[in-house]
C-alpha cells in the first residue's frame, strides 16, 4: 500500500495568502415605477387648473351678449349691376372700402366714432361684467381699445365683400346699443369717404381747367404779340393777295412783251410808242421783283410773308390745340360734377342688428375642454422628458 507523501513547498511560498474568491456583486434592488410622482404631476398640472379655471367660468366669468351686423360697401354705378355674378364677385374682392371701415373699426378713430353714439366706457365697464373683463372708466384710450379689441370683432370675406361685425356687451340693451353705434360709425365713415372722393374728382377737373385755361390765354397772347410785330392781322391772306396781284403782273408782262415783239416788227426801238412800251415792262419787271421779295426773299434776316405765314400757322395751332384743351376740361368738369352730385359708395345693411335673448359668451364648456386637453398635453409632454432624462442619466 503506497503512503502519500506531501511534497515540501518551495522556498518562499508560505510567505503567500492564499487566493480568494472575487466577491459577488450585490443584486441592484428592483427599479420602482415612480406612481407617487405620476399622480402628483397630474394633479397639479392637469386636474387643479382645469377645476379652477372650470370653477372660474362656472362662477366668475360673467355673461357676454353678442349682436351680430352685416353690410357691404357697394360703389353707385349702375353699369356693375349687369356683370354677372362671379365678376361681381371678384369686383367684391378686390373692395378696398370695405378692408378701411373694418381696420377703422379696430383703431382708435373708431372707438372715439363710436364713442359719439353710444357710452362705449359704461358698457364695457357695466357693473354686470367680471373683474377680468371690466373696464375701468377712467383707464387710458389705450387700454379702452385693448377692451374694445376683446369685444368688437370685425372681418372682411374677399369672396363676398361682406363686412361681418360680433359686438359683445354685458347686457342684451348693451349689446344692441353698441352695435347700433358701430353701424352707425361706419356709414359716417363710408360717406365721408364718398363725400373726399367727390370733392377730390371736382377738384381735380378744376386744376384741369385752370390749366388748360391759362394754356388758352397764352396762346392767344401769342396771337396777338405776333400781329402787333408783325403788323399783320393774317400773313396767309396777305400772301394770298399778293400771289393774285404777281400772277396779274405776270399776265400783262407776257403781254406787253407780246405787243413790244410786234412793234418792232415794223418800228424801230426810238420811236415813242416802243420806246413807252419799254418803261412799261421794266416798270412791271420791278414791281414783280418787288412782289416775288415780298414772298420769298432768300436774303438771311428778310421778314417775307413765307416766314410769318410759319410763324402765325404755329401760334395758331397752339391756339387750335389750346381751345381744343380747354373744351375737353370743360367737358370733364362738368361730368366731375355730374358724378360728385350723387353718392360714390354707400353702405348697404345685409343683417341688421338684433336685440339677443341668449348669453353666447363665455363658451363655458369648450373653454374648460380646451384647458384641459393644452394641460394634459403639457403633462405628457413633461412626463416623457423626464423619462428621457432618467435614461440618459442612468
Amino acid at each position: 500500500m503506497l503512503e502519500t507523501v506531501a511534497r515540501p513547498a518551495p522556498a518562499g511560498d508560505f510567505m503567500r495568502e492564499p487566493r480568494r474568491a472575487p466577491a459577488a456583486r450585490p443584486a441592484p434592488p428592483p427599479v420602482r415605477k415612480p406612481r407617487h410622482g405620476m399622480l402628483l404631476g397630474f394633479l397639479l398640472l392637469v386636474v387643479l387648473p382645469t377645476l379652477a379655471f372650470g370653477g372660474w367660468q362656472l362662477r366668475g366669468a360673467a355673461d357676454q351678449f353678442a349682436v351680430e351686423l352685416r353690410f357691404v360697401v357697394r360703389p353707385a354705378d349702375p353699369s356693375r349691376a349687369a356683370l354677372p355674378a362671379g365678376m361681381l364677385a371678384g369686383a367684391a374682392a378686390g373692395n378696398t372700402d370695405a378692408y378701411a371701415v373694418v381696420q377703422h373699426l379696430q383703431s382708435r378713430d373708431g372707438i372715439l366714432a363710436v364713442a359719439r353714439h353710444a357710452d362705449v366706457r359704461g358698457i364695457l365697464g357695466h357693473e354686470a361684467a367680471d373683474w377680468l373683463a371690466r373696464l375701468d372708466p377712467a383707464a387710458p384710450l389705450e387700454t379702452a381699445l385693448r377692451a374694445w379689441r376683446r369685444q368688437v370683432q370685425a372681418y372682411y370675406d374677399r369672396a363676398s365683400g361682406i363686412v361681418s361685425v360680433e359686438v359683445r356687451a354685458f347686457t342684451p340693451a348693451d349689446a344692441l346699443a353698441l352695435a347700433l353705434a358701430v353701424e352707425t360709425a361706419s356709414e359716417e365713415l363710408v360717406n365721408a369717404m364718398s363725400a373726399r372722393s367727390r370733392a377730390e374728382l371736382v377738384a381735380a377737373a378744376v386744376r384741369d381747367v385752370d390749366q388748360a385755361e391759362g394754356r388758352f390765354a397764352a396762346a392767344r397772347a401769342a396771337v396777338q404779340t405776333f400781329r402787333d410785330g408783325r403788323q399783320v392781322v393774317d400773313p396767309r391772306r396777305n400772301a394770298q393777295a399778293y400771289s393774285e396781284h404777281l400772277v396779274r403782273l405776270q399776265s400783262e408782262l407776257i403781254a406787253m412783251r407780246a405787243q413790244l415783239a410786234n412793234l418792232r416788227r415794223v418800228m424801230s426801238d426810238s420811236t415813242t410808242q416802243v420806246m413807252q412800251l419799254l418803261g412799261n415792262i421794266r416798270g412791271t419787271e420791278d414791281q414783280i421783283a418787288a412782289v416775288q421779295a415780298q414772298l420769298t426773299d432768300s436774303a438771311p434776316g428778310a421778314a417775307t410773308l413765307t416766314h410769318s405765314i410759319g410763324g402765325f400757322e404755329a401760334v395758331e395751332t397752339e391756339v387750335i390745340f389750346a381751345q381744343r384743351a380747354y373744351e375737353a376740361a370743360m367737358a370733364a368738369l362738368e361730368r366731375a360734377r355730374g358724378e360728385a352730385s350723387r353718392q360714390q359708395v354707400y353702405l348697404a345693411p345685409v343683417v341688421r342688428p338684433v336685440a339677443p335673448e341668449h348669453a353666447l359668451y363665455p363658451m363655458r364648456l369648450a373653454n374648460t375642454g380646451t384647458v384641459l386637453a393644452a394641460t394634459l398635453l403639457a403633462w405628457f409632454v413633461g412626463l416623457v422628458a423626464l423619462r428621457a432624462l432618467r435614461e440618459h442619466l442612468a
